[in-house]
């Protein structure tokens, strides 16, 4: 298992690769419905690695947590084909703009607030039982690194309390959801965990 978690999930941080060498050329051509069905591709292939985590590291808190990290993949492939689907069918579709911005606007708040902010909760969660997983090993430099990760829980829970609550807060209002955070974040914790499974698979 772990030989298959290594290789499909380097394929991940290729395709990873691929959407930001190739995402300027691609916006420009409109081709967005594209990046998200990469980007469900790529998240699909790290999709073993909780499991594989789980198998390596054989701690008992680690089962918790790998729970929450499979269910943080499958949800964020399934947000990002439904995506696909919504930007795919406005762009081919809507012509005669029947369909207005404020619809398009709505539809993919539906697929992405406060979703996609609640599963960097559930990552958060994971990388939380990592670290206590790793420390556990005497793995004290992963285990940093992990809990390190985990701190993101409170930065993704602001992000979700914003966007769900009708009165907004001022003090949440000024955590602004960060793409390139969020994407750096995101891309880093997994090539981490890469590197860990090829090193000791």
């Amino acid at each position: 298992m772990l030989i298959s978690t290594m290789i499909l999930g380097w394929i991940g941080v290729l395709l990873y690769l691929i959407i930001i060498f190739t995402f300027k050329k691609m916006a420009r051509s409109n081709e967005y419905a594209f990046l998200h069905l990469l980007m469900a591709l790529m998240y699909a292939m790290w999709l073993p690695l909780p499991l594989a985590l789980h198998q390596l590291i054989e701690s008992d808190a680690l089962l918790v947590g790998t729970v929450f990290g499979l269910a943080y993949l499958i949800m964020l492939v399934i947000s990002m084909v439904l995506q696909t689907g919504h930007i795919a069918f406005i762009s081919k579709c809507n012509e005669d703009y029947s369909i207005t911005e404020k619809h398009t606007e709505y539809m993919m708040a539906t697929f992405t607030k406060p979703f996609e902010s609640l599963l960097g909760i559930f990552k958060s969660i994971l990388a939380l039982f990592l670290a206590i997983s790793f420390w556990k090993s005497d793995e004290y430099t992963t285990a940093i690194i992990m809990f390190f990760f985990g701190l993101f829980i409170f930065y993704y829970l602001l992000i979700t309390l914003d966007a769900s609550l009708v009165k907004r807060v001022k003090l949440l209002s000024k955590v602004k959801p960060n793409v390139v955070i969020v994407n750096l974040e995101t891309v880093a914790f997994f090539i981490i965990l890469m590197s860990y499974v090829t090193l000791n698979a």
